[in-house]
């Protein structure tokens, strides 16, 4: 495409879809065309030869004075009802290819000129008005290019003005102001069939834009179905509790949680081993990303259940070292395991934002990095330091992703780690430790007040485990529902 308006296109789809278009309507056009002005001359030169037949002479005003015009203007009369109708059985009968109907648009023209050139040259058609016509015709109805407009006068002209020179002896003055005049009033046919082309590729490619942004937001819909299957069913009963809320910056993003769990002979959980995964990016490449990461998560803990925080980010940033860190993606991630038989919490943090254990006792302890970023460092280089600390009935850990506080407000600023941890023991004198989905939900609320209901900047993940006390609280938040994605998460999602 050599026009602005397709510039933008240049795709192989795109070339397809408009080449189809343009068949379809060049072919449909072609059959008017023949059949109105084609049919509309036939009728004329069918008039005028009835009425050769009937008073045994042609119409004065055709001025046929000799024998030789007498032959040959019944000649050219059949020969363009020969060459119109083959041109029409050929298109009706799907014979020719698409380009073959172009050039066959083009040579009906041409050969209207050539007629009326040779009828001038005889005597019997008075100038190439009848050309000028038919291209002006044949400029507004087919879907020509200027380069296709402009053949039909490439040819038709040179030789129009060489039979004039040649057979009515016109003067050099005479030619090139015959030659003008003629161009004169085709310049605008040619001007026409550049302002429809124009006009048409901005439209088929306003159609293409539109058909194609629908297509994507259907499959960004099913994308969203299985992104949101990879992420775990909540733990809303027993002696640990699990629950999150998931805020995509758009239908999808890089905010990942895996989790997985060991149960003794009886069904009873033993230990819960969660993974939190920030992605660099957002949308489509992050979700493909986290993709990859969830089947490398399966493997790991389908070859070792009880494999270790800092074993898991190591082998976290192996893999995004070797496989994704040349297309600079990068990752954060937090892995942790709660071990109920020894009451123990044990977690390694790549670059993750700072983990908050909210104590039974109303304290908050705060948990932070222990290793690099994942991807920045070889896998001899990366040295996971995995920390272990009691998790006591009546504990909560809140895990979250940095679209938390990274959010801002109207005035630019950010919540910040400060501002999150303001809001933790905003929710210690509310009492949210006892109902699970209870952090999660008033944590995202809190990021949202504070964003001023704008939309987020960043995917947004809150992540709960509470150790509930025996035989105390630990209820569902009412109106929460654990384990959700987001505000606009359907009702299939998994966790609900």
């Amino acid at each position: 495409m050599s026009h602005g308006p397709g510039r933008g296109l240049e795709t192989t789809e795109f070339h397809h879809e408009f080449r189809r278009e343009t068949d379809t309507l060049m072919r449909r056009r072609l059959v008017w065309f023949i059949c109105g002005w084609g049919g509309f001359n036939t009728l004329i030169n069918g008039i005028v030869i009835a009425m050769y037949f009937v008073n045994g002479e042609f119409p004065a005003i055709m001025q046929i004075t000799t024998s030789r015009q007498e032959l040959a203007l019944p000649i050219l009369i059949a020969s363009w009802i020969l060459v119109y109708g083959m041109a029409l059985g050929f298109v009706l009968t799907n014979r020719v290819s698409t380009r073959d109907v172009v050039r066959m648009s083009i040579g009906l023209i041409v050969f209207g000129g050539l007629v009326g050139i040779t009828g001038r040259a005889l005597g019997v058609a008075p100038n190439l008005a009848g050309f000028w016509l038919s291209h002006l015709i044949a400029c507004l109805v087919f879907p020509w290019r200027v380069r296709q407009a402009l053949v039909p006068i490439a040819i038709v002209v040179p030789l129009g003005i060489g039979s004039a020179i040649i057979f009515e002896g016109f003067s050099q003055p005479k030619v090139w102001g015959l030659t003008a005049l003629l161009l004169m009033f085709m310049t605008p046919a040619v001007m026409l069939c550049w302002y429809k082309h124009s006009q048409r590729l901005v439209r088929a490619s306003n159609r293409f834009l539109s058909d194609r942004y629908g297509m994507l937001r259907q499959e960004l819909a099913y994308a969203r179905q299985i992104h949101e299957a990879l992420f775990p069913k909540p733990i809303v009963k027993g002696d640990l509790r699990f629950a999150y809320k998931y805020e995509p910056m758009r239908q999808i993003g890089g905010d990942y949680l895996h989790a997985h769990t060991t149960r003794d002979a009886d069904g009873n959980l033993e230990t819960l081993s969660v993974v939190v995964v920030d992605v660099t990016g957002h949308g489509i490449p992050a979700a493909l990303t986290v993709n990859r990461l969830h089947g490398e998560l399966d493997l790991r803990f389908a070859d070792n259940a009880d494999v270790a925080p800092g074993e898991v980010l190591a082998n976290l940033n192996r893999y995004i070292n070797l496989t994704l860190a040349r297309h600079s993606i990068y990752a954060t991630a937090l892995c942790l395991r709660v071990d109920l038989k020894t009451g123990m919490l044990s977690y390694a943090s790549g670059g993750h934002p700072p983990a908050f254990m909210v104590c039974a006792d109303e304290t908050i302890r705060e948990l932070g990095s222990t290793a690099l970023v994942l991807g920045a460092a070889r896998n001899e280089e990366y040295e996971p330091e995995e920390v272990s600390l009691a998790f006591h009935p009546g504990d909560s850990l809140i895990v979250y992703t940095d679209g938390a506080v990274e959010a801002r407000g109207h005035d630019g600023r950010m919540l910040r780690i400060a501002g999150f941890r303001d809001a933790l023991a905003l929710g210690i004198r509310d009492g949210l430790a006892e109902r699970i989905g209870g952090w999660s939900d008033h944590l995202l609320d809190v990021v949202t007040t504070f964003r001023g209901g704008s939309p987020p900047e960043d995917d947004t993940l809150m992540v709960e485990i509470h150790r509930p006390v025996p035989g105390r609280g630990g209820e569902v938040d009412a109106g929460s529902e654990a384990g959700t994605l987001g505000p606009a998460a359907d009702a299939s999602a998994t966790g609900r």
